[in-house]
């Protein structure tokens, strides 16, 4: 594919940020500091974000959507909306990638987890409870690989919970790993994204 924009219109600050993300991981990419270099950029793309059209904020009932913004042909970048419906939560899940997450719209508690096994025996998994804390409008979380990537996300207000994901590989295409702690269960899959052909596949079951 192509690098592809998702969304109409194609504001200037999204472009903006394109451009900035893409020369900051040309700039960084396997240094330590690319995380913190990519904090302002994504502070300036989300300080208005009324350039999120209610098309990437609509939520899908009984599960989570996952709108893709953006994506590059690298896969260096995407850029997506996840969409949590009012009282649900999403499966315990990993990234496998870094990335920066900021909330707009409703409210969340973010669930916090480390795996504590080797990763060694099929289908099993320990999972640590670190934190769960409840995230504030305009405020940026990171996801960390290895170690602080894998949460669960609770929206906890009245309405749809949407936050703007933007990470370091093309997610919806990359096959990671959903966690159930109270039986050690792990699992593969693949969210894939609401608006492209297969859909996204992140919600509770």
């Amino acid at each position: 594919m192509s690098d592809a924009y998702y969304i109409e219109p194609v504001e200037p600050v999204l472009r903006r940020f394109v451009e900035d993300f893409r020369n900051i991981v040309a700039r960084e990419r396997g240094k330590s500091g690319l995380l913190d270099a990519l904090k302002a950029p994504t502070e300036a793309l989300l300080y208005d974000p009324s350039w999120i059209t209610e098309a990437f904020r609509q939520p899908v009932p009984d599960t989570t959507a996952s709108w893709a913004v953006y994506r590059s042909q690298d896969p260096d970048l995407c850029i997506f909306s996840m969409v949590v419906p009012a009282g649900s939560m999403t499966r315990v899940h990993n990234h496998l990638t870094d990335g920066w997450v900021g909330l707009v719209q409703g409210a969340q508690v973010e669930r916090k987890y480390v795996r504590r096994d080797r990763g060694d025996r099929e289908g099993y998994a320990e999972l640590e409870l670190l934190s769960a804390d409840p995230i504030r409008l305009g405020e940026l979380t990171w996801l960390k690989h290895p170690d602080e990537d894998i949460h669960q996300v609770v929206t906890v207000s009245d309405t749809p919970s949407v936050s703007l994901h933007v990470l370091c590989n093309d997610l919806g295409t990359v096959e990671r790993q959903s966690f159930d702690p109270e039986v050690h269960g792990v699992e593969n899959f693949i969210s894939g994204y609401t608006n492209i052909a297969g859909g996204a596949g992140i919600g509770k079951p």
